[in-house]
């Protein structure tokens, strides 16, 4: 009886241990994470897309809505890979959960131009895409605001701290190429 007492005890002590590394693991410092981000969006600005389409993806996968914009975008142009209106138009969707009206134009062309059997295969690619990178899957909080010195009011997306001074991130070294 003794023996199963310890070693049930001795598999929750490791199973605890082993639940507070993956939860570390999924927590970024938001110094760090802001410092990386803007580090891709310079790439991006740089127009040096091949080295900015990969960072990018890390923080579109990580729920940032703009970054899942501006891949989608590059996709839609051809910006650091091949054209691939498939991912394109899922990252759209993903990045239109922060409702933007400007965001929307790409998205709109698509479903204007693009045949009905392609949009229902990317309608489906783009709900996988939800589920792993959007509002819920990466904790984010949405709420309606205004422009300063606007009444138009706007729909943002943003990351919450888990804990103070740190964002939750799905891990990167995981992460497959999309």
């Amino acid at each position: 009886m003794k023996k199963t007492i310890i070693t049930l005890c001795a598999l929750l002590l490791t199973f605890s241990f082993v639940s507070n590394a993956t939860s570390n693991e999924e927590i970024l410092d938001i110094l760090t994470y802001n410092a990386q981000l803007k580090s891709a969006f310079q790439l991006y600005k740089e127009s040096d897309f091949e080295k900015a389409l990969p960072e990018l993806l890390v923080f579109a996968k990580r729920g940032d809505k703009m970054s899942q914009y501006i891949v989608g975008t590059m996709y839609l142009n051809s910006q650091g890979s091949e054209q691939d209106l498939l991912k394109s138009y899922a990252w759209l969707m993903v990045a239109n959960e922060q409702r933007s009206d400007e965001w929307a134009a790409p998205l709109n062309m698509l479903n204007n131009k693009l045949p009905a059997d392609f949009l229902a295969q990317a309608n489906i690619e783009a709900q996988h895409y939800i589920e792993d990178y959007g509002v819920t899957a990466q904790q984010l909080k949405c709420r309606r605001t205004k422009t300063l010195g606007s009444r138009i009011k706007t729909h943002i997306c943003k990351k919450s701290e888990v804990k103070k001074g740190y964002y939750f991130v799905s891990n990167p070294t995981y992460l497959v190429s999309n």
